[in-house]
């Protein structure tokens, strides 16, 4: 079974983009890689990964110079090379899906957490890499505990399963706590940084987006393909689950 582990980034109302990230993989090399990262956080005494903590030097992270942010991140996401195939990252700029979901005829549309998170199990089963395993032996998520909008999630996750007649693919999604998971963290952290990404690909002049550079996006895409996008605009197709 193909599991796909999710967290958020940008929820509060100062970021124009939410942004739902993470990775996907078979269930058993989850446990491998859960294993064979624990060394790594061991060697730089990282009990738990908040990339916010890592990103403002907090924490367990005071007094690191970037260099060693730099090679933390590339040792925890070079673990996940073998076990890993894919990376998932789908933003929204927050403002205007409002804005559309105002002027549509629809009585109720999703959050955007709950909009990147259908899009995202959309992608897996239709990705090249994963999604035929995902479709013969089935997907399950996991996401981040204390979200606001998980429940919103969880039954867009049953209306999919039950409109698509998806009982035999989509298994199961649940919820874990950051401190209890390393692939949670690993999803907090391609979160955090492919928002920060996107915010600065949306500022920057059509022109010069191909000039945008994130050293931490680069690292983690260097080790996992990342499949990315970050919604402007939405239209009559943007429905609910």
């Amino acid at each position: 079974m193909m599991v796909c582990y999710l967290d958020d980034s940008g929820k509060d109302p100062l970021n124009r983009i939410t942004t739902v990230a993470g990775f996907v993989a078979d269930k058993d090399e989850w446990t491998k890689f859960e294993t064979a990262i624990e060394p790594i956080f061991a060697e730089y005494g990282v009990p738990v990964l908040h990339a916010l903590d890592l990103h403002h030097t907090d924490k367990y992270f005071r007094e690191w110079k970037f260099i060693k942010k730099q090679a933390f991140v590339y040792k925890i996401c070079h673990a996940m090379t073998p076990y890993v195939p894919l990376g998932v990252s789908m933003s929204a700029l927050k403002q205007v899906y409002k804005t559309r979901a105002e002027e549509s005829d629809r009585k109720r549309t999703v959050s955007p957490y709950t909009f990147c998170f259908n899009v995202i199990l959309d992608w897996i089963l239709r990705d090249i890499r994963v999604g035929k395993k995902a479709n013969t032996e089935g997907l399950s998520f996991v996401l981040e505990a204390g979200h606001d909008n998980n429940a919103e999630a969880e039954q867009c996750f049953y209306n999919v399963r039950e409109q698509h007649n998806l009982d035999g693919v989509l298994h199961s999604i649940g919820f874990v706590s950051k401190q209890d998971c390393r692939a949670i963290q690993m999803a907090d952290l391609l979160a955090f940084y492919s928002r920060r990404h996107g915010v600065a690909m949306e500022k920057a002049p059509i022109e010069d987006r191909e000039n945008v550079r994130n050293e931490m996006m680069n690292i983690i895409a260097g080790c996992v393909p990342i499949r990315a996008f970050v919604a402007t605009d939405f239209d009559n197709e943007n429905r609910p689950c």
